[in-house]
């Protein structure tokens, strides 16, 4: 049986799972992540905070977050890499393709962990959930949309591609 911090951890990870689903949002998130070094966790975060009624970061609140997933992206950096170097290889040599899928799915393992990680250090849970009010459809669009352009300026200040990346991935997550 899962506490009220695992069920709105677990929330988070469908919610993501859901959102990365859509049309144009993968790519958007993976080209902010390649030309940006954005995280992808940290980018569905601000839609995840939108959703439940937070309307920006709070002074520090994103700083604290990165910091609280540092050690998981430590690891996934590395892992991502040798993935993609699979990827490549397992074009050349087939014996690749069993490795690449096991890499791949402790990523997604990883990921799984750092979204865990970033969901407790937001402080974000079904007791926060039950003090505000969920937002209207558009009430989330321009909480996500200032928590989208708060990280934006943070990784890639005054950038217009990365800024037209973003509009992408909101528009996939609200189209």
């Amino acid at each position: 049986m899962t506490g009220p911090a695992e069920a709105g951890q677990a929330g988070f990870w469908a919610f993501s799972l859901s959102l990365y689903d859509r049309p144009g949002a993968a790519a958007a998130c993976l080209e902010l992540q390649t030309r940006f070094g954005a995280d992808v966790n940290l980018l569905l975060l601000g839609f995840w905070r939108a959703r439940r009624g937070y309307t920006g970061w709070a002074d520090a609140e994103l700083e604290r977050v990165e910091a609280a997933v540092g050690p998981v992206n430590a690891v996934l950096a590395p892992l991502r890499a040798a993935r993609q170097a699979l990827k490549e290889l397992r074009e050349i040599e087939p014996a690749a393709e069993g490795l690449y899928a096991e890499i791949k799915a402790l990523e997604l393992k990883l990921e799984q962990v750092a979204q865990v990680w970033l969901a407790a250090a937001a402080r974000i849970g079904p007791a926060q959930r039950s003090a505000k009010i969920p937002p209207d459809r558009d009430d989330e669009i321009e909480a996500a949309a200032t928590h989208l352009v708060t990280y934006l300026d943070r990784i890639a200040p005054g950038n217009q591609q990365a800024v037209q990346l973003g509009a992408d991935l909101l528009k996939s997550a609200f189209s």
